[in-house]
């Protein structure tokens, strides 16, 4: 009568089951888990982990009872400061400690902590060093211009 298939046919049929009854354990298509998962954690397939950050509980409390700090506010402070490269690496180092903490990495984010700190320092101390030396170069300038030249008084 034409409505179902006939037996006889050798043409490959498209079946009509869903993808998803074939599934390997674990709840993904080919058996591993989902690389764009947003989990929190590292997946077990997965190259590199997840792109959320979720603090645990490793980073809400250090073994002396307080939390790294990144230093965030002093680097953003340097970066009003004339030596340019040191300080947005001093910024990005802050950053990057605040991340590390976030992801429960307290050792690195101690460690990135200080790098920022003593970048910060540096930046600090040479923008104030260099913006003394420009004072003084250009006030001993202004200085020399006022009084007459010798060479002009024995001529």
């Amino acid at each position: 009568n034409g409505v179902g298939p006939v037996m006889g046919e050798t043409s490959p049929t498209v079946s009509s089951v869903s993808p998803k009854l074939y599934a390997k354990p674990g709840g993904h298509h080919n058996g591993r888990p989902h690389l764009g998962s947003r989990s929190g954690s590292l997946a077990a397939g997965s190259p590199r982990p997840s792109l959320t950050r979720q603090p645990s509980a490793i980073t809400e409390v250090t073994g002396d009872g307080s939390k790294p700090r990144d230093y965030l506010i002093l680097a953003i402070l340097s970066c009003f400061c004339p030596l340019v490269p040191i300080n947005i690496v001093a910024l990005s180092f802050s950053v990057m400690s605040r991340n590390s903490l976030q992801q429960g990495n307290v050792d690195g984010a101690r460690r990135l902590g200080r790098n920022a700190l003593v970048l910060s320092v540096v930046s600090i101390l040479g923008g104030i060093a260099i913006i003394a030396a420009a004072i003084a170069f250009n006030w001993g300038r202004k200085y020399d211009m006022t009084l007459p030249s010798h060479s002009l008084l024995y001529s």
